[in-house]
């Protein structure tokens, strides 16, 4: 059923980027929105976030909602159930990696003083082959295996195509290992 002919004007003016329809629209929605994501989450503070989440959504793309598919109270509560889904998975994700790592017996972690100079040799060795790669396949790497980021945000982050982080990433690990073969650190 497409937006009622009340509605379009408004939905017009947020996607022309006026606040006061945004406001408009957080008032007459955000209950509906919370609520769906309250009994969904069962946390307040869970759904106050993906109201929050789904309502600078709708601001930062309002033409993401075609009026002609349907009224923007159902678009928001299909957001709102989505967030709140992912966010249900998420947390639970999380809990059993907690779990998981409550059970694992504990280790004797006093350090070995052969095996910290193996690291540390081990540690210059790799520092030293991946200071020698091109920055382009050096720092896409860097940014993958010491700040954890995805290849997405690695792309995202250096402004190139996905393929082409993955490429570079690749190539340049292929190197690594070749140099640290003539060290015979790589397997």
């Amino acid at each position: 059923m497409p937006t009622d002919n009340r509605e379009r004007p408004l939905v017009e003016r947020l996607v022309a980027g006026d606040e006061e329809a945004l406001r408009e629209v957080y008032h007459r929605h955000s209950p509906a929105v919370f609520g769906l994501a309250l009994r969904v989450l069962a946390n307040e503070s869970f759904a106050e976030d993906v109201t929050q989440d789904v309502f600078v959504r709708l601001w930062q793309q309002p033409d993401r909602f075609d009026p002609e598919r349907g009224q923007l109270r159902a678009y928001l509560l299909a957001m709102a159930h989505s967030r709140a889904v992912e966010r249900v998975r998420s947390e639970e994700s999380l809990r059993r990696r907690h779990r998981s790592v409550a059970e694992e017996p504990a280790f004797n972690l006093a350090p070995d003083p052969e095996r910290l100079v193996v690291e540390a040799d081990s540690g210059a060795a790799v520092r030293k082959a991946l200071s020698e790669l091109p920055t382009l396949q050096r720092v896409p790497i860097e940014l993958a295996y010491f700040e954890g980021l995805s290849y997405r945000q690695v792309a995202t982050r250096l402004k190139e195509p996905e393929g082409t982080v993955k490429y570079r990433i690749r190539c340049g690990m292929q190197k690594l290992r070749a140099a640290l073969r003539e060290v015979e650190l790589a397997p």
